[in-house]
């Protein structure tokens, strides 16, 4: 089928149109999954999915992740992991987003990070009439395709040591919040201190190059100091998040936005404070359904759309 796609100006964030993910049929669903693996970012608005149907929908790609702050995922769908500033009874529902103000891709603790994530919006802070918290995203996939050959041939092979004492270094200098150093702590039991990954990736289903880098928490590129490391990883990272390569959404209650963390990195706003409430409910794709091909069912245009 022909799926309605109004482009965004760069690489990402493409809005998909008259779609109801709660009642896809199979031809439709995989026209959405393929633009997911194209594109990397996709929104889908006026969606109202309650729990059991976003987990239901997320479920048709396979295998889900649960977050690893047990507390914030709902009791009855543990599948769906809370983010918010709302407080009841003193306490918060949900992880606010001050320690994911930084550029990254989910779980580069992992080995095997999960495939990517799928954002339902049920309530947006506002003020003077403005939409508060947006999320950007940036194209990992299109900076890799948009560097010199030079810096190609240079790029290619090396490795990239992430540490997850710099993390926490970095975030708790960024945020100071009690969740950061939460996340911290709860990331302990997944990895050891260091690990590594190749700094240039090809996506498991698609095939493409990708840059890995991550703001604030690489030590260093193996046969490389860390001082000796940083200027190429700063300018790959410069790269990655020009802002021709980036698409800044502004949310609407309603909305779901989708995110491959292979072929993307993204960060959040967090310009927002109670009483101005924000509430979103998260999936998370399992590693495990990147092991199904990714085939194309149609044609492309000469920009990379779907035809």
């Amino acid at each position: 089928m022909t799926l309605d796609i109004r482009y965004a100006d760069g690489p990402l964030g493409h809005e998909i149109r008259g779609v109801d993910l709660a009642q896809l049929d199979d031809a439709s669903f995989a026209a959405l999954e393929q633009a997911f693996d194209t594109y990397g970012c996709i929104v889908i608005r006026g969606q109202s999915l309650t729990p059991a149907r976003q987990v239901d929908f997320s479920r048709r790609f396979g295998p889900l992740d649960r977050f690893v702050l047990e507390r914030f995922n709902l009791a009855e769908q543990p599948e769906i992991f809370v983010l918010s500033n709302i407080l009841e009874d003193g306490r918060p529902i949900g992880l606010g987003g001050d320690a994911a103000s930084y550029w990254h891709s989910d779980m580069w603790v992992s080995h095997r990070p999960p495939r990517g994530s799928i954002l339902h919006a049920l309530e947006v802070p506002h003020r003077n009439g403005e939409p508060l918290g947006d999320t950007c995203f940036a194209s990992t996939a299109h900076a890799y395709d948009t560097l010199s050959e030079e810096m190609k041939a240079r790029i290619e092979g090396l490795q990239a040591v992430f540490s997850r004492s710099k993390y926490a270094e970095y975030v708790e200098l960024q945020s100071g919040t009690v969740h950061a150093r939460e996340m911290t702590q709860a990331r302990k039991s997944l990895a050891t201190d260091l690990i590594t990954h190749s700094l240039v990736r090809r996506h498991p289903r698609t095939g493409r190059k990708c840059l890995y880098v991550v703001e604030g928490v690489i030590d260093h590129i193996v046969g490389m100091t860390p001082a000796e490391s940083e200027p190429l990883l700063a300018e790959l990272l410069a790269h990655v998040v020009r802002a021709q390569a980036c698409y800044r959404h502004r949310w609407q209650v309603g909305d779901v936005v989708m995110w491959d963390n292979y072929s993307t990195l993204h960060r959040a706003t967090s310009d927002f404070q109670l009483p101005e409430r924000r509430l979103m409910h998260r999936t998370t794709l399992s590693s495990a359904s990147l092991a199904i091909p990714f085939r194309k069912i149609h044609g492309t245009s000469a920009r990379g759309g779907l035809v």
